[in-house]
């Protein structure tokens, strides 16, 4: 072969292998530019999976809420209705409470204008005037007691006691002799006056009338 055959052919080669080389780094930058192209639609992929997730559970949230909000409205109206009828049982008390507390106030009048037609009007007793009894002037020891006997096992015990201004403070007491020989006391009194000056004094049913004056020691 000659050398202008072997250049020829070399020049040859060189030009398919530039050939091969240029359209390697077109193959290479075809593939890069797909590479970046996919990746680009992966990651849309993923924020379109993360946004879809995202709206995913804010839905189901939303149905859980509107769930529990008519769950609880659901009570709230059983609530509602509840109240209605308690308030209409309510006022049905207060009227029968009203009715019952009007048949006994009416009772309670028929009662009183049946006591104040039935009752006779109180009266008093007309009063009896006491079993008068004089037993006129009497000189007594000081400070002893003298039984007088009034009648009908009735006596009248009297006991004077001078006193230091000069006037007489005389004791009475009316007792009944009792046919056991026990004595009951019927009543007692005080009476205060000068020596010999007359006083009257009711002791039990009677008014004892008396001028006391204290003998000399």
């Amino acid at each position: 072969m000659s050398g202008k055959s072997k250049i020829g052919a070399l020049l040859v080669g060189l030009a398919g292998v530039g050939v091969a080389l240029f359209l390697q780094e077109g193959v290479k930058n075809r593939l890069s530019t797909e590479n970046a192209e996919l990746r680009n639609q992966l990651s849309q992929v993923t924020f379109l999976q993360d946004s879809n997730q995202a709206l995913s559970e804010l839905l189901l949230a939303t149905i859980q809420s509107g769930q529990s909000n008519q769950q609880e409205l659901l009570r709230l109206r059983g609530q509602g209705v509840r109240l209605r009828q308690l308030e209409r049982e309510n006022g049905q008390l207060k009227a029968q409470t009203d009715q019952l507390q009007r048949q006994i106030a009416e009772r309670q009048r028929q009662q009183e204008s049946a006591a104040a037609v039935k009752t006779p009007p109180a009266t008093s007793p007309p009063a009896t005037p006491p079993t008068e009894t004089d037993l006129g002037p009497l000189e007594l020891a000081n400070g002893v007691a003298t039984r007088f006997d009034l009648g009908g096992g009735t006596n009248c015990v009297v006991t004077p006691a001078a006193l230091a201004d000069g006037t007489i403070m005389t004791r009475l007491s009316l007792v009944l002799n009792n046919a056991d020989g026990t004595t009951t006391e019927l009543g007692q009194g005080r009476i205060t006056a000068a020596p010999g000056q007359h006083g009257s004094l009711s002791v039990g049913d009677r008014m004892i009338g008396l001028a006391v004056t204290v003998k000399s020691q």
